[in-house]
């Protein structure tokens, strides 16, 4: 009788203690969601480590907040952001196996091409859904991408980050249905996203944002026939987006031109576009607050420097000379010696 009754007691304090935890979760959760947005998503926005601030922030707080999704509601805006991060890491991954794809057929290693396409579209499928995500993350916290009208993009704090963090949305929900195509469309994200969001794109001040509004809604122009205006013009537009962001110090603009130009394979306009972001990113006007955005664009310009180093030269663009390129007078190999690596 004396163990019956030790048990029952042990029972309820577990009762009443599980309990306790449960009212804990929820004001936790909001706590949480408030403090990333208020703090670690400005943080992250300074931060000049992609890497860290991609594979580490995006990761982990992609998890922790996801979670707080079974005791309150889905904190869609943090959510937003953090898997945008995400999607970054996965997404380098997926660059690097595509630029050993590269290497490979230049040294005439198909079998190892072939694996390496594989591993790719691993990746890219990984990215695609972490992007796809962030899509319905949009939607859920401003409506309908591309709707009648436009979100209510102020908030309580009386900042700029909703503007932001649709911008970051719309932007990404774009970069969503280019993955899933390189991932053989095994994700099944529908298509029509990148003509809402280039209309979504057009509630945003083109001014205040670098010049990234516009500069995504003439890439949907060129990506999605028939999709353009009559008489609309998307490479005029882009030039104008990429001056605006160069004069600004913020080079993600510039990455879209050189982005739209490698999509329609014009190589002459994507090198100018690298090199306005190579030119963009040295400037003393870059705004500090936003450091990371400069970073990714830095990267994303880096990498199609790389595709065309490597399958001219089968190497990555040397070091800290983004905007050079192969067969560059000034780019002379001839000083390279192999033992010095030895």
């Amino acid at each position: 009788m004396h163990n019956i009754f030790k048990w029952a007691a042990v029972g309820t304090a577990s009762a009443l203690l599980l309990s306790g935890c449960g009212l804990i979760y929820k004001p936790t959760g909001h706590v949480l969601n408030h403090y990333t947005l208020d703090e670690a998503v400005p943080y992250s926005l300074a931060s000049g480590d992609l890497n860290k601030t991609t594979c580490g922030t995006g990761l982990a707080l992609s998890q922790l907040m996801g979670s707080f999704s079974r005791v309150i509601n889905r904190p869609a805006r943090t959510l937003l952001s953090t898997n945008t991060l995400a999607a970054m890491c996965s997404e380098s991954q997926a660059q690097d196996a595509h630029l050993l794809v590269l290497r490979n057929l230049h040294n005439g290693n198909v079998d190892a091409a072939r694996d390496n396409r594989i591993i790719a579209q691993r990746w890219e499928r990984i990215t695609a859904l972490r992007r796809y995500q962030v899509f319905k993350d949009t939607e859920r916290a401003y409506g309908d991408l591309g709707g009648q009208g436009c979100p209510d993009l102020t908030n309580e704090m009386g900042t700029e980050l909703d503007k932001l963090q649709f911008l970051v949305g719309t932007l990404t929900s774009v970069q969503g249905v280019l993955s899933d195509i390189q991932a053989n469309s095994t994700v099944g994200i529908p298509q029509d996203i990148a003509a809402r969001a280039g209309r979504a794109s057009q509630c945003l001040d083109n001014q205040q944002w670098w010049g990234v509004p516009d500069a995504l809604e003439a890439i949907v122009w060129l990506s999605v026939p028939g999709n353009a205006p009559e008489g609309a013009d998307p490479w005029a537009q882009l030039e104008r987006s990429a001056a605006i962001g160069e004069r600004q110090g913020m080079a993600l603009a510039p990455m879209l031109y050189a982005l739209a130009a490698y999509g329609q394979s014009d190589t002459a306009r994507e090198k100018v576009g690298i090199e306005r972001v190579a030119r963009t990113y040295n400037s003393d006007t870059r705004p500090s607050e936003f450091q990371i955005l400069n970073e990714v664009a830095y990267s994303q310009a880096q990498y199609l420097s790389d595709r065309l180093w490597m399958a001219d030269s089968g190497h990555r663009t040397p070091l800290l000379a983004l905007g050079t390129f192969p067969g560059d007078s000034d780019n002379s190999e001839s000083d390279f010696n192999a033992e010095d690596f030895l």
